[in-house]
């Protein structure tokens, strides 16, 4: 149904059509139809809901929502901050309900937001819609609870387990687009996706939207999940589509896009983007790719602002830049060490290095910075471990890193070797990966704690939720 079919509206119009079964809905929105599903009825209704709020945050103004179920067929108003109330009208051949109260938000004694707490013809409305005993399960940003509100709050719960250490709690919950992931920002502050509407969404910490933009291509076009980088000297996210970047300042404002040749490739293991093949290396600048020059021997690990670290095998590293010379580090060596074996990777702020041990037969692992060579932490290995270990920079969190079995608290140096263990990201105080083909958590001291079978593996932490995904929709979680 189109703005056009409803006389008089001139806001645009979602019609829900909920299922028999209660598994499938089927949205149009000004002519584009999308069909959502869910394994529970109140599922469904959310991620039918999620379109329409999507759509009115993109457009920036109310939609209005005919929603219809084997119950009935109601009128409802989605806001651009996420809020689901009743529309003035009644509904013909129904009893008028009374006048809708205002919409209201809860926050708990621990500072997060639950869901919202809708009463009179709200509540009468989405109790019909959202099926027996469900008054509200939508978490929406953005409202002041009204004071002498009467209300009762339906906490949405995850309808799979959740990883060790958080809660099956679900603060708020986003639809995504088919086949995407969320990025969460190293720092915890910032959620970014993009919806089933092909617009990229950005999220704070509180869970409040700061901007929803159109994607300038589809969705589908789209190569892995948005990154936060360091672009023009301010953070920007970042998206990947073939032969181009896509940068979208956090502050606000309209994308730049870099064109990247086809026999390069984008690297994302440090604060910015790395263009680069087996022979040259490129840094995005002004929206132009400017090359760096690297020396000879040496490969091109990782950028950092308009800097590129370069290393060689056995030696020391350098720093580039397109207009700079090259600045040297050389490592310290570490205690309990002997010659340097070899440089291993780059990752982050760090540059890890195998050194010969003094006494034994394994081998130490040293966490080096990257600027001065100091030695962050090490850890003595068996050189077994470290084979076919990948080259991540999801394990490499701000108060905990992780390479392959070892573990490493970069604030007191200490660490922990996990034999077998296979780190995929860094979630506050936990590394999450897989040891013996198993989802685990691992803290500082090498502790390991199991997940329940069918556990989703965090994406990141946003504030103090983990946020994960399960059937194209992203849920916060709290600690427990």
């Amino acid at each position: 149904m189109s703005r056009a079919s409803r006389p008089g509206q001139s806001r645009p119009t979602a019609v829900i059509v909920i299922a028999p079964d209660e598994r499938r809905a089927e949205i149009l929105i000004e002519g584009h139809r999308q069909v959502v599903t869910g394994q529970a009825p109140r599922e469904t209704r959310r991620a039918a809901l999620d379109v329409a709020t999507g759509y009115a945050a993109r457009i920036g103004q109310p939609v209005l929502v005919d929603a219809r179920d084997a119950n009935g067929y109601w009128h409802l108003v989605a806001t651009p901050d996420g809020v689901v109330q009743a529309a003035d009208q009644a509904v013909p051949g129904h009893t008028p309900a009374p006048e809708p109260a205002k919409a209201l938000r809860g926050e708990s004694s621990g500072g997060r937001r639950r869901a919202l707490v809708i009463v009179g013809a709200v509540a009468a409305a989405l109790l019909l819609l959202g099926g027996t005993g469900v008054v509200v399960w939508r978490f929406l940003p953005g409202t002041e609870a009204a004071p002498g509100s009467e209300a009762t709050a339906d906490v949405t719960t995850l309808n799979h387990p959740a990883p060790p250490h958080f809660a099956g709690t679900v603060d708020f919950s986003r639809e995504l687009a088919p086949g995407s992931r969320p990025g969460v920002s190293r720092e915890g502050d910032m959620l970014a996706y993009v919806d089933p509407q092909g617009s990229l969404n950005l999220f704070g910490a509180d869970g409040e939207r700061r901007w929803s933009v159109e994607l300038p291509v589809a969705a589908g076009e789209i190569l892995g999940a948005p990154r936060f980088v360091e672009y023009g000297g301010e953070t920007a996210v970042v998206m990947e589509t073939a032969g181009t970047l896509w940068f979208w300042p956090t502050a606000g404002g309209a994308p730049t896009s870099v064109g990247i040749p086809e026999d390069t490739s984008a690297q994302y293991v440090g604060s910015s983007v790395l263009v680069r093949n087996d022979q040259e290396a490129f840094v995005p600048v002004g929206g132009e790719l400017r090359p760096v020059e690297v020396p000879e021997g040496s490969a091109s690990m990782l950028a950092e602002g308009e800097d590129v670290l370069t290393a060689v095998l056995n030696g020391p590293w350098a720093w580039v830049s397109p207009d700079g010379d090259p600045v040297e580090v050389n490592a310290q060596r570490p205690e309990r060490a002997g010659e340097m074996e070899s440089v291993v990777t780059a990752l982050r702020e760090y540059v890890l290095v195998r050194w010969e041990p003094l006494q034994g037969e394994g081998t130490v692992l040293a966490f080096h910075d990257s600027r001065d060579g100091g030695v962050v932490g090490s850890v003595e290995v068996d050189p077994a471990d470290l084979e076919g270990v990948r080259h991540r920079s999801g394990p490499i969190g701000i108060g905990l890193v992780a390479y392959g079995p070892a573990v490493l608290d970069p604030e007191s140096g200490r660490s922990a070797v996990v034999p077998g263990f296979e780190p995929e990201i860094t979630v506050g105080s936990l590394v999450f990966g897989r040891l013996d083909g198993a989802l685990v958590a691992v803290d500082a001291e090498g502790e390991v704690e199991k997940a329940e079978e069918g556990a989703a593996l965090p994406s990141g932490l946003l504030g103090e939720r983990a946020i994960v995904v399960h059937d194209d929709h992203l849920y916060a979680i709290p600690s427990e």
